[in-house]
């Protein structure tokens, strides 16, 4: 079923995708970007990988699934075409786009790109004073002076700001502990953190906490010292490495009796599956993240359909790409080319919230790019995802 998905996609990327009933208003149009890596999947209209479908087609696949879901549930009289582009396609590069005049007419881009799609995305976008959604990449990616650009899957900084002042606001009097590794991506981790909790005064601190550094084999014995057996001990795990991560986890499920405690990890946890093991259970994990699926009916309306089409159950890429697509496509046909002065307008929101804010550069004053304060402080405990905030 997910090989006619993507047959049903070539026709998409190469011919006008979708179009609502038109009247004399001004035709939206709007460019879906994502790797589906059709070429690679399709000699023709042949599928090269008979039975088989690679794993790498998927993200982009749900991704977009996600989207055209959202796009056929938009009513509106307005004329709106929407047009998926393929980021790996061979005849069909950002520049040769750029050539054939394919970004002239667009009025939002939305796009699931990372690293060099994403900065020319970025650039284009100011070139042609186009919105530019970026959908899943948590990377400003180097992009300055660039106001079209709205970063909706927020960089580390801002997760580690939320996850800083959850702490303050909670754990206070805790015993806190700050577990991380040698390396550079841990040296910044921690210069985020200290950076938060400098207080007004020169070399004052709102939060005390006890910065421990572990090797890649450490035991319990390295942590015992900094663990408090009479009251609650909050640890801070300083790293991306979700091995490191889940080390972290094992050794404290072993010390539990010991030593209650509580554990903060870093957004990327909520990808580790091995949290979901049953001997985890009864730990309370807390991570930050972007996106709330909250389980409702609606949502579950949404689930069942995409399984219907596509005989598979949505990632959380295809939830992003629906609600995403929603939002925003409703938001153009709501404002026009005034969308990027009320990217906080709540009227389409479906679960999850976002707080769109400038990031301003500091040398000319100018927004830099928009970028979403919005982070959910997630628990998971006895099996069940609460929201903390």
């Amino acid at each position: 079923m997910k090989k006619t998905l993507l047959a049903v996609l070539l026709l998409f990327v190469t011919v006008v995708s979708f179009s609502q009933p038109t009247d004399t208003a001004k035709t939206y149009r709007v460019g879906i970007f994502a790797s589906l890596y059709l070429d690679s999947s399709f000699s023709g209209s042949n599928y090269k990988f008979t039975n088989q479908m690679p794993k790498y087609v998927l993200p982009g696949l749900d991704f977009v699934q996600g989207v055209l879901m959202a796009v056929d549930s938009v009513k509106t009289t307005k004329p709106l075409e929407v047009k998926v582009f393929d980021l790996r396609s061979a005849n069909q590069s950002l520049q040769q786009l750029k050539n054939t005049s394919a970004f002239d007419s667009l009025d939002l881009i939305i796009a699931s790109a990372t690293g060099t799609e994403y900065r020319q995305l970025a650039d284009i976008a100011l070139q042609y004073n186009i919105p530019f959604v970026s959908a899943t990449y948590p990377n400003d990616g180097g992009v300055t002076n660039n106001p079209f650009t709205i970063i909706v899957n927020s960089p580390l900084a801002v997760h580690c700001e939320a996850i800083y002042n959850f702490v303050l606001r909670n754990y206070s009097t805790a015993n806190i502990v700050y577990a991380r590794k040698k390396g550079q991506q841990e040296d910044r981790l921690a210069s985020y953190f200290s950076s938060y909790n400098k207080g007004a005064k020169k070399e004052s601190y709102l939060l005390n906490w006890k910065n421990v550094i572990l090797n890649d084999g450490f035991t319990g014995s390295d942590l015992s010292a900094s663990l408090d057996s009479e009251k609650i001990n909050l640890v801070i795990c300083g790293s991306l490495d979700e091995v490191f991560g889940m080390r972290l986890v094992t050794v404290l499920h072993d010390m539990q009796k010991t030593y209650p405690f509580e554990i903060v990890g870093m957004p990327t946890w909520e990808t580790i599956k091995d949290l979901n093991l049953p001997e985890y259970k009864e730990l309370s994990v807390y991570h930050s993240s972007t996106f709330y699926n909250t389980g409702t009916l609606k949502w579950n309306y949404f689930t069942k359909t995409f399984t219907d089409v596509t005989y598979g159950r949505p990632s959380d890429l295809a939830y992003k790409g629906y609600e995403l697509s929603w939002n925003f496509i409703n938001l153009l046909l709501k404002y026009g080319p005034a969308l990027m002065q009320n990217l906080n307008d709540r009227s389409f929101r479906l679960f999850t919230e976002f707080d769109f804010k400038p990031v301003y550069n500091t040398i000319n004053g100018k927004p830099d790019y928009i970028e979403n304060k919005k982070i959910y402080i997630l628990k998971r405990s006895n099996g069940l995802i609460s929201r903390m905030n």
